[in-house]
């Protein structure tokens, strides 16, 4: 895996901030109703495994930036694999916009 530039980096944990701001609002929005259908359930731990990775990217990432470009102990892979998840969590979670419809009355 190649070396991350500090500037790429840095274009990294923007994005990362942007989908961590997004699972916080997600979380919070979600109801904790006892008997569900299991894509709720999918969905719901979708959105906490997607704030969790990517917060755990997020730290590791901007801990990086502190380092020199030639003699960083953080491997890129440390980075990319949780936010990978976050992306793939995101992912999910825009495909159950999909599903969602209004329910009216």
């Amino acid at each position: 895996m190649r070396q991350m530039p500090s500037a790429d980096m840095v274009s990294l944990i923007s994005f990362l901030a942007v989908l961590l701001i997004f699972f916080s609002i997600d979380v919070r929005s979600r109801n904790a109703v006892g008997s569900k259908p299991w894509h709720a359930h999918l969905f719901e731990w979708s959105s906490r495994i997607g704030g969790i990775a990517t917060a755990l990217a997020l730290a590791l990432g901007w801990t990086d930036l502190f380092f020199p470009d030639e003699s960083s102990p953080i491997h890129v892979a440390l980075v990319a694999v949780p936010g990978s998840v976050g992306v793939v969590c995101a992912i999910v979670l825009g495909v159950e916009m999909l599903w969602q419809r209004s329910e009216s009355p």
